[in-house]
């Protein structure tokens, strides 16, 4: 009896691990000009630097984060929803314009990071800037300092929540300023 128990959990368990759905990503989506971030219900596409989506199993969209750092946060939080599917950010190796980044993403899980550069996070915090390619990070240590993290496992949780001196800062000097 106990065999054919053993073996019905074993099917099942076979069974679910080959569900389409369960394995699936979606695809990230482009950043549209409403979008606002999850915590700061600030317009995402307002500040500076690499954003984040964070995709949870049951919405058909995804959570928006100002910094990438907040999405990490997200994920580490036991608060929060644990049924993330995927977390995409901005692919720093290929948006050469920190100001003004352009929708290709990168699965954070495949980035490479600096952290501790001079180049700050959208919300003027330091941020977990994510490569997909190690070189490129390396040649954005070189231009504005910080050390590269191979992994977003490797990033620690003090770092992703210090707030360096914060005090009398002036919001808006992290806002990207567009001349249309």
């Amino acid at each position: 009896m106990n065999k054919v128990l053993l073996l019905i959990i074993i099917s099942l368990l076979v069974s679910c691990s080959n569900d389409p759905q369960a394995i699936q990503k979606p695809d990230p989506i482009k950043l549209g000009r409403d979008d606002v971030g999850y915590y700061m219900q600030m317009i995402v596409a307002d500040h500076a630097g690499p954003k984040a989506q964070l995709w949870l199993s049951d919405q058909s969209k995804p959570l928006w984060f100002v910094d990438v750092r907040d999405a990490i946060l997200f994920k580490r939080t036991p608060e929060e929803a644990d049924n993330i599917s995927a977390i995409y950010a901005h692919d720093m190796a290929k948006n050469p314009d920190y100001n003004n980044v352009k929708d290709i993403w990168l699965d954070i899980e495949q980035a490479f990071f600096v952290i501790g550069s001079q180049r700050k996070g959208g919300m003027g915090m330091p941020e977990a800037i994510p490569f997909s390619e190690k070189h490129s990070a390396r040649d954005f240590v070189a231009k504005y300092g910080g050390e590269i993290i191979d992994s977003i496992n490797q990033i620690s949780t003090e770092y992703l929540t210090s707030i360096p001196g914060m005090s009398g800062a002036d919001p808006s000097q992290f806002m990207k300023h567009n001349k249309n």
